[in-house]
């Protein structure tokens, strides 16, 4: 089982893992160590869990910045990377520059007492980088490289997983953390049920800021979709594009770029497994949530397998509770538009 091999730290230095309470098995296996993962392995150890988390690249990918709402500080400070966030230095805004259904106007995040309510535009490598650092200094067992193979199953109950290398991984129960590509929930067939059209996304950096120096981020309808345009300080900006098919030109699925389309599969737990972020559910980046929903569901996760293993629910009851919280973030109607020309700003704000 390997469970007493040195794996990396944060610094690259090399630690023994917490030893799991049955020597042949870990409180939680975590596929994932993005966002949606490192809540999860930081939540359930603070619980008293053991976890062992299995990343697939060797280091986080280098990929545009994330536009985090305002709302995610205090989910940040629950996970005790709130200073770390904040010595990053990420450019922060108040709200977000909208053309929209032939209107354009400023939306403002709010404000309070203290002042305007900011966000974050966060570069995603150093965002990932304080969030590994944190679930390994919480004695999360980090594995990576680590590329899952095949499910470890006795009859319909997932006991782990089997990684490229041969090793078996188990545990009591597994969260899939691997966003979009949902990798248990495919190997396990769940099937994904879908709320849009195809959607696709490209993204990328531009070496300036948008709009003449704008520092805010700049939403733009167009005929297919929507351009985002997104300032990251020095100079730099990240902007994403998303097309959507027109069934009315016989289109089906727009060329090029990744997949977004909103979709959930469903079931989302099962005997031993919780699916969480966007393996769960996932929904174009229009709202800006992603990250957010993506901590807020991998501290459930946890929360919901401590209240199973700890006694205070037994797992179907856990389980239930978890779907509870997040199946209705999905059971809206398609947020479409689409098919005539864009999705409204109406719905669009609903679904953030």
């Amino acid at each position: 089982m390997g469970f007493g091999a040195a794996h990396q730290t944060r610094d690259g230095a090399l630690s023994l893992p917490s030893e799991p309470r049955d020597p042949t098995m870990w409180d939680l296996l975590i596929l994932g160590a993005g966002p949606a993962g490192c809540a999860a392995a930081i939540t359930a150890r603070r619980h008293g869990l053991t976890v062992r988390m299995l990343e697939a690249s060797s280091r986080p990918r280098r990929v545009p910045g994330e536009t985090l709402h305002p709302g995610i500080e205090p989910l940040f400070a629950r996970l005790g990377v709130g200073e770390k966030i904040s010595e990053a230095g990420f450019h922060r805004h108040t709200g977000i520059n909208i053309e929209w259904d032939s209107r354009s106007h400023f939306e403002p995040y709010g404000e309070d007492a203290s002042g305007p309510w900011r966000g974050f535009q966060a570069d995603r490598q150093s965002l990932a980088t304080i969030l590994v650092a944190a679930a390994v200094d919480a004695g999360a067992d980090l594995c990576r490289p680590a590329h899952p193979a095949s499910p470890v199953l006795d009859g319909d109950r997932l006991h782990g997983i089997a990684t490229s290398d041969g090793e078996k991984h188990l545990a009591r129960l597994t969260i899939d953390a691997t966003g979009r590509h949902a990798w248990l929930a495919r190997a396990l067939g769940i099937a994904s049920e879908l709320r849009s059209p195809s959607l696709r996304a490209t993204f990328g950096w531009m070496k300036k800021t948008p709009a003449d120096g704008d520092r805010e981020p700049r939403l733009v309808a167009r005929p297919d979709g929507w351009h985002w345009i997104a300032p990251l300080g020095a100079e730099r900006s990240a902007w994403v594009t998303l097309r959507a098919c027109r069934p009315q030109d016989g289109s089906t699925h727009p060329e090029g770029g990744i997949d977004v389309s909103w979709r959930m599969h469903r079931p989302m737990t099962g005997p031993g497994y919780i699916l969480a972020g966007d393996a769960a559910i996932l929904l174009d980046p229009a709202s800006s949530h992603g990250v957010l929903r993506a901590l807020m569901s991998g501290m459930l996760s946890a929360e919901v397998a401590a209240a199973s293993m700890n006694g205070q629910l037994n797992e179907g009851s856990a389980l239930a509770a978890y779907r509870s919280w997040m199946e209705p973030q999905f059971d809206w109607p398609a947020p479409i538009g689409w098919s005539d020309s864009n999705v409204s700003l109406t719905q669009l704000s609903t679904a953030a």
